[in-house]
């Protein structure tokens, strides 16, 4: 069900080198991208960890950027167990595809 929705985001979407929709353990729930499978779960178990060592503050972030060459990884907070990742190729790649990623969000947000 993510996999088709993920898969055309990262094909409609400039600059997108994978995308990954983690629970709050850092498990892949799905994934798609240029990058290695192997990658793409690594990223996702090891940023779950600097959400997670957030998640106590009084006020949780929706989002964040990491420069993370040769990426910039977008992190979008879904829900307070289910994050997504977001491989950009650089900066600008994120603010022109910030559309696509909201209707990504808001469709997972929806069906979980």
């Amino acid at each position: 069900m993510y996999r088709d929705a993920l898969q055309k985001f990262v094909s409609f979407s400039s600059g997108v080198e994978g995308v990954i929709f983690v629970d709050s353990e850092g498990e892949a729930i799905d994934f798609v991208g240029s990058v290695a499978e192997y990658e793409l779960k690594v990223i996702g178990a090891h940023f779950s960890i600097l959400f997670n060592t957030i998640n106590g503050f009084d006020e949780q972030p929706r989002s964040l950027f990491v420069t993370m060459e040769p990426y910039v990884l977008g992190m979008y907070r879904l829900t307070k167990e289910y994050f997504l990742l977001v491989l950009y190729r650089s900066p600008y790649h994120a603010i022109i595809n910030k559309f696509r990623i909201q209707e990504l969000i808001n469709f997972i947000k929806g069906s979980i």
